[in-house]
């Protein structure tokens, strides 16, 4: 991708948005940690893995945007963005012994793109909290002084350098493992979407300030990748594979081209869903080792498309290659399976 790309669409900024999933995944693992500790309670732990999974879910729908995927915009107050963001980055303010406090205005106004705004908060908070002191307070205020929505992010920490407060919007960074694509790829966003992320020289520590426009009005629309990226729209996909890395794989990119995708991983699983119609099936033959052929004649028995996904084209029974089952060999590229799918049939 060219850096003229990455400057028209910031979601299709690989490294931007790679360093965001990699925040949203931080913010994960910090759950899925807090879950795991001796001694929290029901109560906690299903608190944990609601955030999980809703920062996968975020993650994932990052990572669909950016290779194409089409998108809705979410709409939301700012209040309720900065008080998500709050209870997401709860066990990392734990961790460096910070609090993170969120007041201001509860606006009716709505954010446009919602997502892209926490996305942005998200950032400027951990960056907070990598800087502030033990037992300080980073405050996250929402007011509305004119038209647009303003979110302001202060911390207690050293502060930014006169020398480097326009370095550290263009890539430039001193933090310890830091990639420097944060807070350009935040002021990216903002201003994709019609606002803008100021650095403010006043008072101790550093001071965000994030510019967000309302819902309404002419609203920037994300691009979708061309028609390539919809080469399978319409197409109900059946997807049978144990491999969460694999299934996610295929999930993501198949979505990404029009694809409605439907994951199973068990031989159970598989038979009840066979009945909801399918135009394509996925198979992969380890989660019905136990009867292989019976389980993919029950597949094309009921799906017009049948690829086997397997390590080895020898574990595919005969009788199943000449009943007009496809076989694509792992590792794969996804363009394999896009060519399966598309595939003409003969007449």
């Amino acid at each position: 991708m060219s850096r003229d790309d990455r400057d028209d669409d910031p979601h299709r900024d690989l490294r931007g948005v790679l360093h965001d999933v990699s925040n949203a995944l931080t913010v994960v693992l910090g759950w899925v940690s807090e879950a795991r500790a001796e001694g929290t309670s029901p109560e906690r732990v299903a608190q944990a893995l609601e955030l999980a999974e809703e920062s996968a879910r975020v993650a994932k729908g990052m990572a669909r945007r950016a290779i194409g995927g089409a998108w809705a915009p979410r709409e939301a107050r700012a209040l309720e963005v900065c008080q998500r963001v709050v209870r997401a980055l709860g066990v990392e303010a734990s961790r460096h012994d910070v609090r993170i406090v969120c007041d201001g205005v509860d606006d009716e106004k709505l954010l446009r793109a919602a997502d892209d705004a926490e996305q942005v908060l998200i950032n400027l908070v951990l960056n907070a909290l990598a800087h502030a002191p033990t037992d300080s307070v980073i405050r996250v205020t929402v007011s509305v002084p004119e038209k647009d929505v303003v979110i302001d992010v202060v911390d207690q920490g050293p502060g930014v350098d006169e020398g480097r407060r326009i370095s550290i919007f263009e890539g430039e960074t001193t933090r310890p493992g830091g990639s420097g694509n944060g807070l350009r790829h935040a002021r990216a966003l903002a201003r994709a979407a019609g606002g803008n992320l100021l650095l403010l020289q006043e008072g101790a520590g550093a001071h965000f300030r994030l510019v967000w426009p309302p819902a309404g009005g002419s609203v920037p629309r994300a691009r979708v990748a061309g028609r390539p990226s919809a080469v399978l729209e319409g197409k109900r996909v059946l997807v049978l594979d144990d491999d969460v890395a694999i299934t996610d794989l295929l999930e993501t990119s198949l979505e990404a081209k029009g694809a409605e995708v439907c994951v199973v991983r068990t031989k159970g699983e598989l038979e009840r869903a066979l009945p909801s119609g399918h135009d394509a099936a996925l198979v992969d033959l380890s989660p019905i080792a136990a009867d292989v052929e019976g389980s993919v004649r029950a597949v094309l028995g009921a799906v017009p498309r049948v690829v086997v996904v397997t390590g080895s084209a020898d574990s595919v029974p005969e009788a199943l290659s000449a009943a007009g089952v496809l076989v694509v060999r792992k590792p794969f590229e996804l363009h394999e399976i896009v060519e399966v799918l598309t595939r003409r049939t003969s007449a």
